[in-house]
């Protein structure tokens, strides 16, 4: 029988009694209705600020969007994230910590992008630990393919990056491949100055997978200049 995203969710923990927090979870202001957005975002009108703004797909708990914000307030972050806990935490993470340029969304990341994200107006998107999908059945749902790398194409602006970190090698091979295919070119990895010593990123996944001795594999490209 197929695992579906329930199955996922529980499987990796995000509804167990481990992960339950005793502290409200208050996601406002910066947990967003995605139902309430307009299609596209003006995200000079969101943020109160014409600065550039970065994407997070995949979230998490937050911690290498809360790290990002308070480094660089002049940059605006958004963050999806479809697990509705992680979600919540992440967003009370960063209300908590006053990042006033970040906002979230709970969200399925291909329609929130072909519907809310306006062309041409990113600078960077994030991707760290995608679901591997790893059965070979499932790999269709895997977020990393060319209908994705098609929508990267078009809402990043010219010179904007994708940064991709996995730690599946099968995955990794078929990221490399359709990336290398797209129209963007790969470039080396930018590390973000929050990442520590020997860290790609620095997310919670990174250090639990660390400590478990798996290794990682990074790739980013970039949107080319037209001449």
């Amino acid at each position: 029988m197929d695992c579906d995203y329930t199955q996922i969710i529980h499987q990796r923990g995000y509804n167990s009694p481990a992960m339950q927090s005793h502290r409200e979870l208050i996601v406002e202001p910066i947990g967003l209705n995605p139902d309430a957005l307009a299609r596209p975002i003006d995200f000079s009108a969101l943020f109160g600020n014409d600065g550039p703004v970065e994407l997070e797909i995949g979230m998490g708990k937050g911690t290498f969007l809360t790290e990002q914000a308070l480094a660089r307030p002049q940059t605006n972050f958004l963050g999806i994230e479809w697990a509705n806990w992680y979600w919540r935490y992440a967003s009370d993470r960063l209300r908590r910590h006053e990042c006033l340029n970040a906002r979230t969304v709970r969200a399925e990341a291909m329609f929130f992008i072909r519907e809310h994200v306006a062309d041409a107006s990113l600078a960077v998107v994030h991707v760290y630990f995608p679901d591997p999908w790893p059965k070979k059945r499932h790999h269709k749902r895997r977020l990393i393919q060319e209908p994705f790398l098609q929508q990267v194409q078009r809402i990043l602006v010219p010179g904007g990056r994708l940064q991709v970190v996995t730690d599946h090698a099968d995955y990794f091979q078929q990221i490399e491949a359709v990336v290398t295919a797209s129209p963007l070119k790969i470039i080396e990895y930018n590390r973000p100055g929050s990442a520590g010593e020997g860290e790609f990123v620095g997310t919670n996944f990174e250090r639990k997978y660390r400590r478990e001795g798996r290794p990682f594999h990074a790739i980013a490209a970039v949107k080319q200049v037209a001449e």
